[in-house]
């Protein structure tokens, strides 16, 4: 298994990153502060888990004016 392999599997091995990616796979775009919305952890925590997903290459990223669209 390659390295790109072995961080989509640490990074889908967690509970909260595997359900924001399935809810992104249902919704679609959301931005930041929505995903963060849906959880009773921290936005900051989240936020830890959307980096994560996004160094793996799991989800992208784009900025609108103050808002990150994942």
């Amino acid at each position: 298994m390659d390295m790109y392999q072995n961080n989509v599997f640490n990074a889908l091995a967690e509970p909260t990153r595997r359900e924001i990616v399935e809810m992104l796979a249902n919704k679609g775009r959301l931005p930041a502060a929505a995903i963060s919305k849906r959880f009773k952890c921290s936005a900051p925590a989240i936020s830890q888990h959307l980096k994560v997903l996004r160094e793996a290459h799991i989800v992208t990223v784009e900025t609108r004016g103050h808002q990150r669209i994942y």
